[in-house]
């Protein structure tokens, strides 16, 4: 059962992680955009990195467990049209399955690729 403690924590963690995924549609720096966003650069610095030790503790537990998860990586390249949506190639890589649709852009697939282990 879940204390109120966590429960505020887990609240207050939905609402940065809003937060932080409005900041990234600006390409602003940080520090400019809460400024004009009137929100504590340390607050946003704090939450980011409290959002991403969950994210690396769970994917942990799951390595550890076994479990599977699926995650959408999406990307906003200027001139790629979005609606190319067949999959172009399928990599597995230890136990993992990627689908790679038509029009990923090379960022991605390269971040990928790196990710994986492939140089």
């Amino acid at each position: 059962m879940a204390t109120m403690r966590q429960a505020r924590h887990e609240m207050l963690k939905a609402k940065w992680i809003e937060i932080i995924r409005e900041h990234g549609k600006t390409g602003l720096a940080v520090r400019t955009w809460c400024e004009l966003n009137q929100i504590s650069a340390a607050s946003y610095f704090y939450w980011s990195r409290v959002i991403r030790q969950d994210s690396l503790v769970k994917a942990g537990t799951m390595a550890v467990t076994g479990q599977v998860q699926f995650a959408e990586i999406t990307s906003d390249v200027k001139g790629v049209p979005s609606n190319r949506t067949e999959i172009c190639a399928v990599i597995r890589s230890h136990g993992n399955e990627i689908e790679i649709h038509n029009g990923a852009d090379p960022i991605t697939l390269e971040s990928i690729l790196r990710l994986i282990g492939r140089p």
